[in-house]
């Protein structure tokens, strides 16, 4: 008996002793994501986060309102661009219904995400961005957003005005720069 409990102690060691405990560890940094606009981000929400220098990526999203088509590029680790052009289910392309038939509204935007600086052991990430340049007026605005990760979390706060802000509770800094920064247009129906 005392022959067998031997036995089975040493092979349950040698047994043991090949089995190695692996350390959760998470990727430094945390994948981006791509956001429904293009560009990294979360949901409809941009983060600080800039894609790895080189990435491109094409997206496609799909809901009631918007169709949205898009290419971003990480053209150096502090600049991202993206390319859009957005189907609106919800408004005629014309104000006259007759133009118009049954085609929906367009909108093609260029985004731009800028570094301001990268994350520390302490300090966030943070990022400033304009959305929908060059394009109808739709979609534009403005943000400031930092990021912070821990662990396998990633934290994001940030400010945003015109359609990202849409809240309207915040004066834009950029008013004084520019009075088109402060009275954004209210229809962006062709012809008007």
């Amino acid at each position: 008996m005392k022959k067998n409990s031997y036995l089975l102690s040493c092979l349950a060691i040698a047994v043991s002793s090949a089995c190695h405990a692996e350390v959760l560890t998470y990727p430094d940094p945390l994948g981006s994501s791509q956001s429904d606009f293009g560009g990294t981000g979360l949901l409809q929400m941009p983060n600080a986060r800039i894609a790895p220098e080189g990435e491109f990526s094409v997206n496609y999203r799909d809901n009631d309102q918007y169709r949205f088509y898009s290419t971003s590029v990480a053209l150096f680790p502090w600049l991202e661009g993206t390319i859009r052009y957005t189907d609106v289910r919800t408004r005629k392309y014309s104000q006259w219904e007759d133009f118009s038939g049954d085609q929906s509204y367009k909108d093609k935007s260029f985004d731009f995400k800028l570094r301001l600086w990268e994350e520390g052991y302490w300090l966030p990430q943070v990022a400033f961005g304009k959305r929908d340049i060059a394009g109808t007026g739709l979609f534009d605005g403005e943000y400031l957003v930092a990021s912070k990760q821990a662990g396998p979390f990633d934290f994001t706060l940030g400010m945003a005005w015109g359609y990202a802000g849409n809240a309207g509770n915040i004066t834009n800094p950029f008013c004084r720069v520019s009075d088109k920064y402060c009275h954004r247009a209210e229809s962006h129906d062709a012809g008007d």
